[in-house]
């Protein structure tokens, strides 16, 4: 089996940064238990960059979401702020 390489992989990633975030996740769905989407007898990380080399995993940038405003919900803020201002003379 071929070795796969950075490069390989970047060429399917915007940037090394992208690529970084991309395998890391990928990587963590498959130790989670997710199935792989390339046949690979390696570590998950191994797999997880011959997935993104092969195309078969990219990160979804917002704008390219379908229906985002659509299904958008505001998650609730339940956030509590202590204030100071009672203390300062």
């Amino acid at each position: 089996m071929a070795r796969i390489t950075v490069e390989d992989a970047l060429k399917e990633a915007k940037n090394r940064f992208a690529l970084v975030l991309l395998a890391s996740n990928r990587a963590k769905q498959l130790l989670k238990g997710a199935k792989p989407l390339v046949e690979s007898n390696n570590r998950e990380i191994v797999t997880a960059l011959r997935e993104i080399a092969a195309g078969k995993v990219t990160y979804a940038h917002p704008e390219y979401l379908v229906n985002t405003k659509d299904n958008f919900r505001q998650i609730e803020d339940h956030t509590e702020f202590i204030d100071d201002d009672d203390d300062t003379e």
